[in-house]
């Protein structure tokens, strides 16, 4: 008799257990809303404005700024740096177009993974805000705070 209570105890904690790591699973996940809103965002502000920002974010990256062209929109960032011990090349990059749409302006960021078994050389994987969400919601967080204090 004793077992069976043991036994009952151990499938209630369990099944618990299941349901928390279920929940805590589902909430990461982005809902299709904000995967929209992460993904890209339009800003009520000229092109011009947007994509000064835009560089000056992308300029706090660790990894500094590469490239910019204000005709094209673009904003790109360098590859991460050779992590130490491995003498690989391990890092993130991140391209951001900007596309003025009349009066307003769209932002696009995306984001590169450097997975490289030799430091000269690249490979690039895309990172979709899917796999890495963080990376979306840390860059238009900093983006909304700049443009905001800009505003000001």
């Amino acid at each position: 008799m004793k077992s069976s209570i043991t036994f009952g105890r151990l499938g209630t904690h369990s099944l618990l257990a299941f349901f928390l790591i279920a929940f805590t699973l589902g909430c990461t996940r982005l809902t299709p809303q904000e995967r929209e809103h992460y993904a890209s965002r339009v800003y009520d502000i000229p092109h011009d404005r947007v994509f000064e920002a835009v560089k000056e974010r992308v300029r706090q990256y660790p990894m500094g700024l590469q490239e910019t062209d204000l005709q094209q929109g673009l904003v790109k960032s360098r590859i991460g740096g050779t992590t130490p011990g491995i003498g690989a090349t391990v890092g993130y990059q991140i391209t951001v177009m900007t596309t003025a749409e009349g009066q307003r302006t769209r932002v696009v960021p995306t984001w590169q993974m450097n997975i490289s078994s030799e430091p000269t050389k690249t490979h690039l994987l895309p990172v979709t805000i899917d796999d890495r969400p963080l990376l979306y919601l840390e860059f238009f967080d900093a983006l909304d705070e700049q443009l905001e204090k800009a505003r000001q």
